[in-house]
């Protein structure tokens, strides 16, 4: 007797006297899940899976592992990037040109009491060029006061030369700056150099506007991961940039800082909304909106990607069910036999490639979630076998591969990829169902 014979001959057996209980079976019940079951565990020479459900079954593992990998490590880089700006500028801007100082500090005492502001610091900002040995640098100059410029986290933590105890100690007099890494590389400056500003607006004589030079001496130097800040962007003492800027008696912008810089935008409206003031005010992300905007139509558009990689992936279990049913199609032309409906069939090979899409859905959600939480020491790791490094950390300023593994992205891919390896499955196993047993027994 065949392996075949023998299948159907036990599965004979097995529901000998349970026509009865197939006919008036509960839809994926008891007798439905042990068929199933059955299915994916017999052996192939038996007529079980072939070795494709299996190749399938890997497949949809890596496309979840894989899925779950970038889409982590692609927000660990959005949000270094977004770091970079929320650390080093206000979250919020509220314009106080030729507002008096009185009035200025008064707006931003009322902001301060606010739930949730953290720091707010008035600021001077202007475009100038900067000259050292030659070389030539167009920059922006942030006026600052020294214990604002501590309170921002970001450059404190970065200063990779000198330090920030003599910034703006001499008031008007103070003549020093801090620069970025950046800009000090291309001017060739340490800490203790003199470079030479430049602004175009300068005082005003019957000639016209003459431009204003100074030297200043660098005091410290930050290296915060971000080229616009590293080469382009000056800070210097806010009461020397009022009379370099000939500001007078006024700031530029208040610079609003807060816990959640994600609720930016809820500030900017309460501060309408209350009265506090209703000069110009705006976020952070309207001024950066096409940083933004770019890097949340880069997430999109990878995550489309990789959930069409996913659903590719997940048709290859069609292949193998469908050599399942036709291994199968004499048992399936028995349960027809004993009373078992078309529905009880697709049924119950719907639910084999489900539990075959399942697993591999499971295991690449597992192995996907802790290569992530492990990306440091796995990438230690394989740095430390090949003697290379593979993600340095003089280029992105980072210790390792940044990734932030976000709970409802990776409940979005796992439902995809099982929905994908559902309906899949739905072809053969309707294919299944139309088999006619007369048939089925014949070519047997």
């Amino acid at each position: 007797m065949s392996n075949g014979s023998q299948t159907a001959s036990e599965l004979s057996v097995r529901v000998d006297g349970l026509d009865e209980h197939a006919k008036g079976t509960q839809p994926f019940g008891p007798f439905e899940r042990m068929l199933a079951f059955r299915y994916i565990r017999a052996k192939r020479e038996h007529g079980g899976l072939a070795l494709i459900s299996v190749v399938s079954t890997v497949g949809v593992t890596l496309a979840v592992f894989a899925l779950i990998t970038i889409m982590s490590i692609m927000n660990g880089f959005r949000l270094e990037l977004l770091s970079k700006v929320v650390g080093f500028e206000p979250h919020v801007y509220v314009n106080a040109v030729e507002m008096p100082t009185a009035d200025a500090d008064d707006l931003g005492r009322r902001i301060s009491e606010l739930d949730g502001v953290v720091n707010v610091a008035p600021v001077i900002e202007e475009m100038v060029l900067a000259d050292s040995g030659g070389r030539k640098e167009g920059v922006s100059v942030k006026g600052l006061r020294p214990h604002d410029l501590e309170a921002i986290d970001l450059i404190v933590s970065h200063i990779s030369e000198g330090d920030l105890s003599q910034f703006g100690v001499e008031g008007t007099r103070s003549d020093t700056i801090v620069i970025g890494e950046g800009l000090a590389r291309s001017m060739g400056a340490v800490v203790g150099s003199r470079i030479k500003l430049l602004s175009p607006n300068g005082p005003s004589t019957v000639m016209g506007q003459v431009p204003r030079s100074k030297v200043y001496t660098v005091t410290a130097i930050y290296n915060v991961g971000n080229e616009k800040y590293d080469r382009y962007t000056v800070i210097m003492p806010m009461a020397h940039a009022r009379l370099f800027f000939s500001k007078g008696d006024s700031y530029q912008y208040l610079g609003v800082r807060i816990e959640d810089p994600d609720q930016a935008e809820n500030l900017v409206r309460s501060l309408r909304e209350k009265g506090i003031t209703n000069r110009y005010a705006r976020d952070w992300k309207s001024l950066n909106a096409q940083l933004v905007g770019a890097l949340v139509v880069e997430r999109n558009v990878m995550r489309l990607i990789m959930m069409i990689v996913v659903m590719i992936t997940a048709l290859n279990i069609i292949t193998g069910v469908l050599m399942l049913v036709k291994n199968k199609a004499r048992d399936i032309a028995i349960l027809r036999t004993i009373g078992a409906t078309r529905g009880g069939v697709v049924r119950i090979f719907l639910m084999s490639g489900s539990i075959l899409g399942g697993v591999g859905v499971g295991v690449g959600l597992i192995l996907g979630v802790m290569f992530v939480l492990n990306i440091a020491p796995i990438q230690h790791g394989v740095e430390f076998v090949c003697g290379c490094e593979i993600f340095p950390k003089s280029v992105y300023q980072l210790n390792a591969i940044p990734a932030k593994l976000q709970w409802s992205e990776v409940a979005i891919v796992t439902g995809w990829a099982f929905l994908m390896t559902v309906l899949t499955t739905l072809i053969p196993s309707m294919w299944a169902s139309r088999l006619d047993p007369v048939e089925a027994l014949r070519n047997q």
